[in-house]
């Protein structure tokens, strides 16, 4: 976080940063004056589903190139500067998209597709898995049933140069019918080779025995829950090195979000009517046959944000590595805070300081953490050779966490991001 300072970029890059604001600049260089202002790096998300979001719709038939690159804006407008979209992405697509962001083609938030194995037929949501046009078993997903196929995906993906994996453990295979997790002969395997081609695992496994299997057999990065936070859970995240992403509100509703002026900055008035639609705020992938707003037991609601507190402080005060992954876009559109990008990431943080961290951990969990997570060298800070990524605030979220919305400016690669043309782009 940086009140007073000066830095140079060149070429999107950082070339120097001082901690001064009287470093005086080289000559026949631009000077864009910040006075008054508070930068910090660009949100790093490092768990999100691209491409299947509509707005007005959601499904396997919206992954397009347009609308994948479409998302990367969505996630720039709101400071996210780097979105890892996990195992839900159509490859053939998504590694065009990611060359044509290397060579300056395609702009927005740096993307970084993930692909992954499950078992057949399981993988993603039932949402994904579900969708007539779901491409599992290909093109990104690895259906396995053994330690040898697991190898062979793990080698396949580091031939293709990919940085990070996921594994689904638990049993979410429903299209079958059935509920077979994976073996920890196979996760050990993936995990083995993995670690040979220098590649990130994330495991999804919200069960507190998952979490420890996994993380004996090498997993240092694990997705939801735990179901339990107890003492041999904490030692082993401790001893291991470990990395949680926790996703505390991709499931969240409350009617308030969508009155919110910093949410309508990104949507139309046919998503805006899509949400005032009570049919449309049921549980998550269940229809609802009332056409009143559903009822909330205020009572069961506070008992569950306490206990909701109370294990994530416990985890916050152990010091787990908690890292930023707002799960946006598994769908279905407008039934949960996760369907919106960018807007997600920010209520996931305010999430953080409301449940027990405070505002300077917070920024380091949506920040530098996962970056460091995941081997993102080039960002998650302002430092000399990373990438000018980075977001001028209004006022300084250190002191209250909600000033992370007031965004003046968001700079992706050392060039501003238009986020006026977006606004007025989105919202017609």
């Amino acid at each position: 976080m940086l009140d007073r300072a000066t830095f140079l970029v060149q070429g999107g890059i950082f070339a120097q940063v001082s901690e001064t604001a009287d470093t005086l600049p080289p000559p026949d260089v631009a000077v864009v004056d910040l006075a008054g202002k508070t930068v910090m790096p660009a949100i790093v998300n490092a768990h999100s589903h691209l491409g299947w979001e509509a707005y007005t719709g959601w499904g396997s038939q919206h992954f397009t190139r347009d609308n994948l690159i479409d998302h990367l804006y969505r996630h720039a407008y709101y400071g996210v500067g780097t979105v890892i979209s996990t195992a839900t992405d159509k490859q053939s697509i998504a590694r065009a998209v990611q060359l044509d962001q290397k060579l300056g083609k395609v702009g927005g938030a740096r993307y970084v597709p993930q692909p992954g194995l499950g078992t057949p037929g399981g993988g993603g949501n039932p949402n994904f898995t579900a969708d007539p046009g779901w491409w599992g078993g290909g093109d990104g997903y690895y259906e396995v049933t053994s330690p040898d196929q697991a190898r062979a995906a793990l080698r396949d993906e580091a031939a293709k140069g990919t940085q990070v994996f996921k594994i689904w453990v638990d049993g979410r295979d429903e299209r079958r019918g059935a509920r077979i997790k994976l073996s920890e002969a196979i996760y050990t395997a993936a995990a083995d080779e993995a670690l040979v081609h220098d590649i990130r695992v994330l495991a999804h496994a919200p069960l507190v025995d998952d979490h420890k299997k996994l993380l004996r057999a090498g997993v240092r990065r694990l997705i939801h829950g735990p179901s339990v936070v107890d003492d041999e859970w904490i030692a082993l995240m401790r001893s291991r090195n470990a990395y949680l992403i926790p996703t505390t509100q991709s499931s969240f509703r409350d009617l308030t979000f969508y009155a919110d002026p910093f949410f309508r900055g990104h949507v139309s008035g046919a998503v805006l009517a899509r949400l005032a639609d009570p049919g449309n705020l049921g549980p998550v992938g269940v229809p609802r046959t009332s056409t009143s707003p559903p009822t909330i037991d205020s009572a069961r609601q506070a008992a569950a944000d306490a206990q909701a507190r109370a294990r994530f402080s416990k985890m916050v005060n152990a010091g787990i590595q908690i890292i930023l992954g707002a799960d946006v876009g598994w769908g279905p559109t407008a039934t949960h805070v996760g369907s919106f990008f960018g807007y997600a990431e920010h209520l996931e943080l305010a999430a953080f300081v409301r449940l027990g961290m405070t505002p300077a951990q917070a920024i380091v969990a949506g920040t530098s953490k996962p970056a460091e997570a995941f081997g993102l060298s080039d960002v998650g800070t302002i430092a000399p050779g990373k990438g000018a990524d980075f977001i001028v605030l209004d006022a300084n979220p250190l002191d209250d966490i909600a000033n992370l919305r007031l965004i003046n400016q968001v700079y992706l690669r050392g060039s501003r991001v238009d986020r006026e043309s977006l606004r007025e782009r989105w919202t017609r």
